[in-house]
């Protein structure tokens, strides 16, 4: 029988504080979904051909994968990409994730959050946003699922759902109340479905009802996360701009970068989005 082949985590890092923990963040998932490791330490949105730069991994980036993963499972690679090839390297690579450093300021990291939103909202491949905060020892062990009345993604769930199924994680699903009849039975069946789907897959969660009223579950799930030792949120990108977002910015665009520098797991709604094959 041919043997599965591994599937890859990439992380990208321009070498700042929150490049760096990008790659410690990506190391540690690599190690959950016993994943192999591609640094990418070369990225811009316009394509220039430059030579690869042989240079070798910096030693503080070594050390930090080495708390994960063996170094045989980790590609440092230094060639130069733009999208369009690094879509298509993750695509050869069996890739399954990206991950990002994302700073609030502009100088900080080469992913400010317009970086970031710009990238993600390209990739079929969910992408990880974290901050400059390096992961704890106790990183997935509870993850955050916000639910709301708008249509619930499958794929959401499911990935929500994968790190307790490679990582033994307990999934909290966080969902509001609603006097509106109407919005108590949307919200009422994107419940019920995920419970379902939870229930078949054996996958280990808990149900937080939320009182009172939240207009914002994915944006209130970073200030709930203290009280569940929650250290990952899992949200949908906007796929559908309206004046407002193009005024003041998208949801997502508060959420990622956060002040609690708490890890988002970013889906975009597509029909060919990435979903593991277990």
């Amino acid at each position: 029988m041919e043997e599965k082949k591994k599937t890859n985590i990439i992380a990208l890092t321009d070498f700042s504080e929150y490049g760096n923990s990008a790659v410690q963040y990506a190391a540690s998932l690599s190690k959950v979904f016993q994943s192999t490791l591609t640094v990418i330490s070369h990225f811009s949105f316009s394509y220039h051909s430059k030579p690869t730069a042989d240079v070798p991994m910096p030693e503080h980036l070594k050390n930090a994968i080495a708390l994960y993963m063996n170094s045989d499972d980790v590609v440092w690679d230094t060639a130069h990409y733009d999208l369009r090839r690094l879509m298509a390297i993750s695509e050869s690579a069996n890739s399954i994730m990206f991950v990002l450093g994302v700073s609030r300021k502009k100088k900080s990291s080469f992913f400010n959050r317009k970086h970031a939103i710009r990238f993600i909202k390209s990739s079929r491949l969910p992408v990880m946003t974290v901050g400059k905060k390096l992961p704890n020892a106790s990183i997935w062990k509870n993850v955050m699922m916000p639910i709301d009345i708008d249509r619930q993604s499958k794929e959401k769930a499911l990935w929500a759902g994968y790190f307790h199924r490679f990582g033994g994680a307990t999934v909290h699903v966080l969902h509001t109340v609603f006097k509106d009849e109407f919005l108590k039975l949307k919200l009422a069946d994107n419940i019920a479905f995920t419970e379902k789907l939870y229930n078949n897959l054996e996958i280990k969660y808990q149900l937080h009802e939320i009182k009172p009223t939240i207009d914002d579950m994915d944006a209130y799930s970073l200030r709930y996360a203290s009280q569940i030792n929650a250290s990952l949120t899992v949200i949908m990108m906007t796929k559908y701009y309206t004046l407002i977002d193009l005024i003041v910015g998208t949801k997502e665009k508060q959420i990622i970068a956060n002040k609690e520098q708490i890890p988002v797991l970013c889906i975009n709604e597509r029909d060919d989005l990435y979903v593991l094959c277990t």
